[in-house]
């Protein structure tokens, strides 16, 4: 199997794509927000596994799971805001409190998450609703747009610097 950095890289790098093909997909409005907002989920869950592996985790443990958005990408958005000075420390824990919430949000639009049964609204999938009904994902509003929730402007600029980070440590190659 090929080094930590190797698929650090990797899953920058298919991050930035997803992110690249969300913005697409917003500028499209005749488009569902479920598409989206599961390549948002997708460039979230692939950044994360970039951060966990530049941090020494192993690629093979981290490759099969979908729940790490909700623990992983608040600490990254710490992270970022800890190196960005200009931030007030009472301005900077509000903003991280605000993705906080949003990284678990994110984390739900996966079809494997859904919190024991509790979530099962998700970007990808029909899912049965609570009176027996089934959703179809391009039909549901999921109340869910970044550039008007508290923080989201900011996760969207972080999620760039991360994705950019990651790739541009890329080692040389021999």
């Amino acid at each position: 199997m090929a080094d930590a950095a190797a698929w650090r890289v990797a899953f920058a790098k298919q991050a930035q794509a997803d992110l690249d093909a969300r913005d697409f997909l917003v500028s499209s409005p005749q488009l569902s927000s479920c598409h989206q907002l599961h390549f948002l989920q997708m460039a979230c869950e692939k950044l994360c596994k970039a951060h966990l592996c530049r941090h020494g985790s192993d690629p093979a443990e981290i490759q099969s799971s979908h729940a790490y958005i909700a623990s992983v990408l608040p600490s990254i958005a710490r992270q970022h805001l800890a190196r960005t000075a200009r931030q007030i420390p009472k301005s900077r824990s509000r903003v991280l409190g605000a993705i906080r919430k949003l990284a678990r949000r994110i984390e739900l639009l996966a079809p494997a998450v859904d919190a024991g049964g509790r979530h099962p609204a998700n970007c990808e999938y029909p899912w049965e609703t609570a009176d027996g009904s089934i959703a179809v994902p391009a039909e549901f509003n999921f109340r869910f747009d970044l550039l008007y929730e508290e923080g989201g402007r900011h996760l969207l600029k972080i999620l760039r610097v991360a994705v950019r980070e990651l790739i541009q440590s890329e080692p040389t190659p021999q």
